[in-house]
Parts: C-alpha cells; structure tokens; sequence
C-alpha cells in the first residue's frame, strides 16, 4: 500500500520511498495560455490558431459545460509547453521547494491534450533517494509525476531527479537505489496527433519543412536569439504556482527557473517546425545556470550593457515513420541551448561558485540539453 503525504516544503531525509505526495490543482485559463504562446511560443501554430486546431479535429469535450460555468466561448488548444510548465509547477512546493538545483528528467510522455478552461491535478510517487556519501548535507529524490485533467486522464507523466538540502544542521547517511528508467520513451505509450490534412504550405514560408525535408544528422538553428528578463522568469513561475526558493534568493543571483529557458529554446526552432506536435522527452538536463539578463546587470554594475541571450537549435537524431500515418513522422531531436555569457554574467558565475567557467568557450556555454520526440506533417499533408 502507498503512504500518502500531504506535507510540503520537504527536505531531502523526509521523503520516503514509496510515498505519493498530492499536489493540488490550477485551471488553465485563455489568458494564461494566450499570454505564454505570445512570450514563448507563438510560431507554433497549433497552439497559436485555434480555428486550424479545430479544423484538424481537436475538440474540447466539455465545451459546452465550460461556456456555462466559465464564461469560454471556444476552448483552445493549450501549448504543451505551457502544460509542461504547469505540471512541473504544480510539484515544486511539494518536491523542490528546497531544492539546490534540478538535476535531470527523463521518460517524459504527453497523454490527452489540454484545452483552455481544463482544471490539472498533479501527484508525485517517490521512486528512488542517492546521497553519495555518509554525512553529506544534500541529496537527489527521484520523483514520477502524474498530472491529470478533470476526467481523469493523463495528459503529462515524467520522472526527475532533484538536489535538495538537508534541514539546517542535519545530516543524511550514503545510500543508491534509483530506479532505472527507459533510453526512450514507447510511442504507444504516447498520444499521437490528430490527422493532419489540407494543411496550408504557406505556413511553412518561415523556413518551416515537412518530415521529408529533415535530414538525418541535419542542425538546425533557432531564427532569433532572445535574452530572458526578470518579468519573464517572474511571470512564468506565477502563473504555474512555481514558488522554488531559489529563485528568489539574492545569493544565487535570482538563478532563472529553467522551464523558462526550454520555453525560449523550443519557441526559437519552432520556425523548422510550425506544425510540430510533441509526444515526449527521453532525457533532459540544465547543463548550467542562467539569471535574468537584466538582474545580472544590475547587481554587477557591468560596464558591458548587452544581455545575456539564449540561441536555440536541434540536431536531427532519427527519423521515423509510424505504420498507417503516412500524414506524419516523427523525428527525435536534441535540443540545444546556448547562451552568450556578459561580462556581468561570468560575474554572477563566478560569485555562485559555478565550477562549470571552464567550459565557457567564445562566450559561449551550453545552458540546455534534451532529446525529445515531435511529430512532424508530411508532403503529403499539404494542399
């Protein structure tokens, strides 16, 4: 039988394995989702046009009842970055709140889709607990989280693995038993989108492409670099109810939360892929921190006024065609981060102690890594 827990703000000797920790709910509202297509995402086009959505076949179950209640008119497709988003901030203060830094997800799968006016709900069962050695003052908790709309169905599953903090002044003994997880995610497993048909090949005029057009090996870069802003970072942990407290602590600089920057860098290659439709991550990680560009400046008084910026872009890993979908394919992709580093930045890096400076090279440092699956149209999609 699962313990239930229903404490939050744990630290690393509290979670127990085998525990099922609930994480409350947050309706999705059109503002919410409107508003981070238009910081984030807005060249994708499933989430950004709810009229081809919906042409595509994409139909809120509960329109209807959502009219009455909460006054939406025509619920629209939620980009399942913001879902992402929405999952992980469910969790934090459950999971991370005293977190020292994120460490790695992985077998991550999208379920049913979202639609604007869906209530999430979110649970959490600890897999496994690491602390390398006898006596240490931190640890990882290797969480799957399961996030679920009103009907009851899975539209996110992921598992992490966080560093956290003891509480002051205690200690945890070395102890290993994570539980291994797939190389890669199963796509029946997955929720495949719907056909794609009649599509307008003007949409792909932003250098966007079909399946065929992708070359195996291929690099693709993002058309914009894009600095992140306080207000940005700020906005995107409110409106999640993300409320980890590192981010708000001076002495870490006001790290940037780091779904933020996998917004940016999935928003940034989205030209190469307007009609992408992700099915899920194999494996991810925050290679190194990022601030808010315009915090960094300020706290450092840098005499070098341009932002730090992020510039996205992905390598091509496979290609592959799913039996009676000859409308799409699915490529697995690595997607990259990078962000040039300031002046004011290799300050703030060198003030936190960050052991990675080494690996700055031309101002340049890998900042986000993760191999994800996208469903992509094919030639024969289009009109």
């Amino acid at each position: 039988m699962s313990l239930i827990n229903l404490v939050s703000s744990k630290y690393i000797e509290e979670f127990v394995l085998g525990e099922v920790l609930h994480h409350g709910s947050i309706q999705i509202t059109p503002f919410r989702n409107r508003e981070y297509i238009k910081k984030f995402k807005k060249n994708y086009l499933l989430g950004a046009d709810s009229s081809l959505s919906q042409s595509l076949g994409y139909k809120d179950p509960d329109a209807n009842s959502k009219k009455d209640r909460f006054n939406i008119d025509t619920p629209g497709l939620v980009s399942q970055g913001y879902v992402f988003n929405v999952g992980f901030g469910l969790s934090v203060h459950d999971i991370s709140f005293n977190a020292i830094a994120n460490l790695s997800y992985k077998n991550l799968r999208y379920g049913k889709p979202v639609f604007e006016g869906d209530i999430l709900f979110g649970k959490s069962a600890v897999l496994g607990i690491e602390v390398k050695k006898d006596g240490a003052s931190n640890g990882s908790v290797q969480v799957k989280t399961t996030i679920t709309n009103q009907r009851d169905e899975v539209v996110l599953e992921y598992v992490r693995q966080v560093l956290l903090r003891t509480s002051p002044g205690q200690t945890i003994n070395k102890q290993s038993n994570l539980e291994k997880q797939p190389d890669k995610i199963d796509f029946t497993e997955t929720q495949l989108p719907l056909e794609y048909k009649n599509l307008n090949r003007g949409w792909l005029e932003n250098n966007g492409k079909t399946f065929e057009e992708f070359e195996k090996d291929g690099i693709y870069e993002g058309d914009s670099a894009s600095s992140i802003k306080l207000v940005d970072f700020s906005w995107l942990q409110i409106s999640t109810l993300n409320d980890a407290g590192v981010h708000h602590d001076p002495n870490s600089n006001f790290i940037g939360y780091g779904g933020a920057v996998k917004s940016i860098t999935e928003g940034q290659i989205s030209n190469h892929i307007p009609f992408g439709y992700f099915l899920g991550m194999n494996s991810g990680s925050h290679d190194a921190p990022t601030y808010p560009s315009d915090i960094i400046q300020s706290i450092f008084n840098s005499t070098n006024q341009d932002d730090e910026v992020i510039i996205g872009s992905f390598k091509v890993i496979e290609k592959i065609q799913i039996e009676d979908r000859a409308d799409m394919g699915i490529l697995t992709i690595e997607l990259r981060g990078d962000k040039i580093v300031t002046e004011a930045g290799l300050k703030a890096y060198e003030k936190a102690g960050f052991k990675g400076v080494s690996k700055i090279k031309d101002n340049k440092i890998r900042v986000l890594t993760m191999e994800m699956s996208v469903a992509i149209p094919t030639d024969k999609s289009f009109k």
